[in-house]
């Protein structure tokens, strides 16, 4: 009612720590505040029969729909109520002047499966949805815009948890897919792959030959059919009989030359194994490539990585690793399926570099 936005209202609870009704330890987000905020019960009204179960005649799954407003049932109770009807009146009105202020759910809700968050479907980068923090277990996500963004433990966004460390998002994505490709994608492996498979499609080219002779056999066996029907109408017998049994052999004459025309194709076009030269200019721009269809290589990507667990390195008191001989910059380790690696810039010797940023900003320099 006051003009806090449900941000500052997570913060605040969680910065105040206000334990959730199950006590987890992300403690609370905006889904759960948004949902009280517009509980109704709080004000004593319980109204249920909202919704029915009704068959999809299509597919003849049950589905729950929306009742009119009409069928609905409701009872007033004392006991329930917790809040002011006019507090309650003044947070629907606020409701209704930031109504669509945010985009909506974008995934729909798969049947007898968990419920996951749009970036899990459709990541917007290339480790959208990997990373989580091993601080707290929270996911690790963009949380600040600058220079192509920088990604941070969610849960410290919310005070729960200590991690602050940012680490830009281009430098980690750089990082972990040169290692993919000094450690998976080399050309010998990726080589072995392609003769793999060029085997495979030979092997499977060896009957297209007898198939494409056999195919030709039932042309030829079709086309001698039609040109009888056709004789025959000729000499003045029509009937429906025989005009539906022509069109039906044309047809089946038509589906065998597509099938012909098809296997021909197959044959002409069989896979060879690309050469070296070609294999190693592709890993060359294998960044680029990624990033021009960013939601199918995050998909690939999650496939072939896993998640991958950022650990915060902070202070020397916890630089174990011994990464840095000289001054201490905080910095993060990231554990992956392939190696674990230091998040460290080569310039600056450090992960975050939001403070960097901001002192760059007050002191300009040409």
């Amino acid at each position: 009612i006051g003009g806090r936005s449900l941000n500052k209202i997570v913060r605040s609870l969680n910065q105040d720590k206000i334990p959730t009704k199950r006590r987890l330890s992300g403690g609370w987000n905006l889904s759960s505040v948004s949902k009280i905020l517009k509980n109704e019960r709080y004000i004593g009204q319980w109204t249920w029969k909202k919704r029915k179960n009704v068959r999809d005649p299509l597919t003849g799954r049950k589905k729950r729909v929306l009742r009119p407003e009409n069928e609905w049932l409701s009872t007033y109770r004392k006991d329930l109520i917790i809040i002011d009807k006019k507090e309650w009146e003044k947070t629907k009105k606020r409701w209704n002047e930031i109504k669509g202020a945010w985009p909506v759910r974008k995934s729909k809700q798969k049947r007898g499966l968990k419920q996951q968050s749009y970036v899990h479907s459709s990541p917007s980068h290339l480790l959208s949805g990997l990373m989580r923090c091993q601080r707290c277990n929270g996911a690790i996500l963009l949380v600040s815009g600058k220079g192509g963004g920088y990604y941070g433990c969610f849960n410290a966004k919310r005070k729960t948890c200590t991690n602050t460390l940012l680490v830009p998002r281009k430098r980690i994505e750089k990082i972990i897919i040169s290692e993919l490709k000094e450690k998976l994608l080399t050309v010998e492996n990726l080589r072995y792959v392609y003769e793999k498979v060029e085997k495979l499609a030979s092997s499977g080219m060896n009957e297209i030959p007898e198939k494409i002779k056999n195919k030709k056999n039932q042309c030829e066996k079709i086309a001698r059919e039609i040109q009888n029907y056709l004789n025959y109408i000729k000499m003045g017998n029509f009937s429906t009989a025989v005009s539906d049994a022509l069109k039906d052999a044309e047809q089946r004459n038509k589906n065998l030359q597509d099938e012909v025309s098809s296997l021909q194709f197959q044959k002409q076009n069989t896979f060879k194994a690309p050469p070296k030269e070609w294999i190693n200019e592709r890993l060359d721009k294998l960044y680029q490539t990624l990033n021009q269809n960013t939601r199918s290589s995050a998909l690939a990507l999650k496939g072939l990585l896993g998640v991958i667990q950022l650990e915060p390195v902070s202070d020397k008191n916890e630089d174990f690793y011994g990464i840095e001989p000289g001054a201490f910059k905080p910095y993060y380790m990231a554990h992956t399926k392939i190696k674990t690696l230091a998040l460290l810039d080569d310039r600056y010797k450090g992960s975050n570099w939001s403070g960097w940023w901001r002192w760059r900003e007050s002191n300009p320099r040409p």
